[in-house]
């Protein structure tokens, strides 16, 4: 009977030993994870004006990136702690820095919910499309900051946020969140003061288990924005309505064929103008990106991925003011996570928009190449998503919903 305790009592002890460490021991260390991005590539940029034509070619190294994250189990293994520090290369911003802090959050999770709060790609769009960069169709894809008085892509991406998932089955679920979008003029920009919130459902194929044709992603999200007085215009509200829609046109891991769209609806207020990009985040617009893109993955190693991106934005106050975009690209793997990549933008304006802004039409070529590293230590915590999943990837395109 004697040796039966003893035997029961230390089983007991190598069962419980792991979750007494995680509530008493503050030695055990955290996952850590040290990832980014190189990015570099040569832009030559061509626009077309009333004034006749203008021509650059820059070294263009925006979106590189160095990021940090941590993780580790709270008083036991069914909940989780984490954070996120990020630093972006601006390379030639209105911000006038050239890094930016992009990251830096922090939260719990469990096996169905996620809080977060703090800095980190703002709760603004529900897909990723096929580009080099996340602002080469920003206008097209993203709800606009309507506190922000000049154009930086970076402050209408990043912004704190108080945000929370729920996951109702491993397919679908939903995301709040509380936003503090940066206000005022780039240079000198105010953070951290809560002015809009999000709501947002979704239904999404993780990539793993997306082998069959159909439907890989579902969403809806509502943005509404409060805004006030500012640079003479009167304050207001702008209510933003996007839905997204993606599909596995193939049912072929090997040669995947996928499609993406999303439409944007704003309701704002009628600013007279468009010449300002504050006047024209303000206004009432539509917007719709559809993607098509083609995947080589021989034995389910990624190879090259062909995409063709259109885009559209229609201004319904003026009078036929609007833009297209036409944006073919090609990705490249010259190895594991070196990518050699090229991209065309085409753009034109139309009505009351070439007017304001002077401008008939722009074609940028890019053309680089992509480094992206991930390592981590102290394996211990399951993530969601890997950590390059904060930073767009033209190879990872798809939903912008995921865990930390």
């Amino acid at each position: 009977m004697k040796i039966t305790s003893v035997l029961m009592m230390s089983a007991t002890m190598l069962v419980t030993m792991p979750v007494v460490a995680f509530e008493i021991d503050p030695h055990v260390p955290p996952e850590i994870v040290v990832g980014g991005r190189a990015l570099g590539t040569v832009d030559a940029l061509r626009q077309e004006s009333g004034d006749g034509s203008r021509s650059e070619e820059t070294v263009n190294i925006d979106d590189s990136s160095l990021l940090f994250g941590f993780a580790k189990h709270l008083h036991n293994d069914r909940a989780y702690g984490f954070g996120a520090f990020g630093f972006k290369a601006l390379g030639d911003s209105a911000i006038g820095d050239s890094v930016f802090l992009h990251q830096a959050h922090a939260g719990l999770g469990g096996r169905q919910w996620e809080l977060r709060v703090g800095r980190t790609g703002l709760p603004n769009t529900l897909l990723r499309f096929p580009t080099i960069r996340d602002d080469d169709l920003l206008a097209y894809t993203h709800v606009p900051n309507a506190r922000l008085e000049g154009g930086s892509g970076t402050l209408n991406l990043y912004g704190e946020q108080l945000a929370a998932d729920w996951w109702f089955t491993p397919y679908t679920g939903m995301t709040a969140a509380v936003t503090a979008r940066p206000e005022g003029e780039p240079g000198s920009a105010r953070y951290g003061s809560f002015n809009g919130g999000m709501l947002g459902v979704r239904y999404r194929v993780p990539e793993t288990m997306n082998i069959d044709r159909g439907l890989t992603f579902g969403g809806l999200m509502v943005d509404v924005q409060p805004f006030d007085e500012r640079a003479g215009l009167e304050d207001g509200e702008l209510v933003t309505v996007l839905a997204g829609l993606g599909f596995n046109l193939s049912g072929h891991p090997e040669r995947l064929w996928q499609l993406d769209a999303q439409l944007m609806w704003s309701e704002g207020e009628d600013t007279g103008s468009l010449a300002d990009p504050l006047q024209r985040a303000r206004s009432d617009s539509t917007a719709g990106v559809v993607s098509v893109r083609y995947r080589h993955r021989p034995y389910l190693q990624q190879r090259w991925q062909a995409a063709l991106t259109l885009a559209a934005q229609e201004y319904r106050e003026f009078d036929s003011a609007g833009r297209y975009a036409v944006t073919p690209s090609v990705a490249w793997r010259l190895g594991n996570g070196i990518d050699a990549v090229a991209q065309l933008v085409h753009e034109r304006y139309q009505g009351d928009l070439r007017r304001d802004i002077g401008l008939e039409h722009e074609t940028r070529i890019q053309l680089g190449v992509s480094l992206r590293f991930d390592h981590t230590f102290n394996r211990s915590v399951g993530r969601r998503d890997d950590i390059l999943f904060l930073e767009h990837d033209i190879l990872l395109p798809g939903p912008s919903f995921g865990g930390h």
